[in-house]
């Protein structure tokens, strides 16, 4: 099951004969399958780059946001699109793609919970997982290494389109679970930088002339009845109708993949409009949505403010929030319960010209204090 041997050394070579080139990223097991890779004559002609960010600071830099989980299969897959989107900044010539895998192995010390497996592979027409539990105690260190080793080599084969390898050898009660995502144009678009905004659904209604525009930006991972609520209540407050917007790299958090879009979309209402972006920040949604009142908790409206995120200089916030005002952009602000309690509008320090951009929703109209972090914290892990 070594990762070593005819067999991959055989596959190696094939799917160094194969167009394409990628980054390979790994925070656990995998490391048999690169090497295999990188000692294979003709290494360069499918590894452009090769990251493994063990440690959780280094996860999270290179994620360029916190994971849940470090070994998970939205974590795998934010992992390969990560790793897609370097590997298109590293080459423009040839097709690219994205390989990650992170894994919960035997080690040296009493260890709880499941041994598990996730690889991922991103391309820009698709993102695929491969997951599996496997049976603890039942092999050392090294035979679930073999596996991770396997299963990231087949995957490499199927980013490169070459046949793959053998399936590891399974026992009784484990199962590859794999799960394929293959992405509409208009999203591959937006990935790949060719657009800034699209409508998500296939079926969208085409786009109008139209009135100012309500957007609730967000993650919504989950949904809940609070991002409803909000929604509702904005919905009276102006007589507009709201449009969701899903962000595929915000800023502070991993950026999303065609799984997770096609999940996260398919909880937000069905009548409602819903757009994709690339615009991480809010001066670059004032200018793909003009005239737009932004819903937003105060979590992010207080982000708006923080000179950090501007490079540690107030004047650069500055510039940004009066680009939003030239755009007639504003913001219904939401509060939310923080670490200090209960925070709405009134009670956070505003540059002037942001706060005047601003309309607050008082606590009695609205309080909801469950978040989708501590949603996700209470659901039970899948693949």
């Amino acid at each position: 099951m070594s990762a070593s041997g005819p067999i991959h050394d055989d596959l190696a070579a094939r799917l160094h004969a194969a167009p394409g080139r990628g980054v390979v990223v790994l925070t656990s097991g995998g490391s048999g399958g690169l090497a295999t890779l990188l000692r294979t004559p003709g290494a360069s002609r499918t590894v452009l780059d090769a990251q493994i960010p063990y440690g959780e600071r280094a996860l999270v830099a290179f994620l360029g946001g916190r994971p849940d989980q470090a070994c998970a299969p939205d974590t795998a897959r934010a992992m390969a699109m990560a790793a897609f989107h370097r590997a298109r900044m590293l080459e423009t010539d040839t097709p690219v793609f994205g390989l990650s895998c992170t894994a919960s192995l035997a080690t040296d010390r009493s260890k709880r919970g499941e041994h598990r497996i996730h690889v991922a592979v991103q391309t820009a027409s698709r993102s695929d997982l491969f997951s599996v539990d496997l049976i603890a105690g039942a092999r050392n260190r090294n035979d679930e290494e073999a596996i991770c080793d396997r299963l990231l080599l087949n995957a490499a084969a199927e980013a490169k389109g070459v046949t793959p390898g053998p399936a590891p050898e399974w026992l009784a009660g484990e199962t590859l679970a794999e799960l394929r995502c293959h992405a509409p144009l208009h999203w591959q678009e937006l990935v790949l930088g060719e657009r800034q905004v699209t409508e998500a659904r296939e079926n969208a209604v085409p786009e109008t002339a139209s009135t100012p525009r309500l957007i609730f930006p967000g993650a919504f991972n989950p949904v809940h009845a609070g991002h409803l609520g909000m929604a509702r209540l904005a919905e009276a407050h102006t007589g507009r109708k709201v449009e969701f917007e899903l962000c595929i790299r915000n800023v502070d958090k991993p950026p999303l993949n065609y799984a997770a879009i096609r999940e996260r979309l398919a909880h937000l209402p069905e009548t409602s409009r819903v757009w994709l972006t690339a615009t991480p920040t809010f001066a670059a949604k004032a200018s793909a949505f003009p005239g737009a009142t932004f819903i937003v908790g105060i979590d992010t409206l207080e982000r708006i403010a923080d000179p950090r995120y501007y490079g540690g200089d107030p004047e650069t916030r500055d510039r940004a929030v009066a680009h939003i005002a030239a755009a007639d952009g504003g913001f219904l602000v939401f509060g939310r319960r923080l670490e200090a309690g209960f925070v709405g509008l009134d009670d956070v320090p505003l540059p002037d010209n942001l706060r005047a951009l601003c309309t607050g929703i008082a606590e009695t109209e609205f309080r909801h204090d469950v978040s989708s972090s501590e949603l996700r914290r209470g659901q039970p892990r899948h693949v």
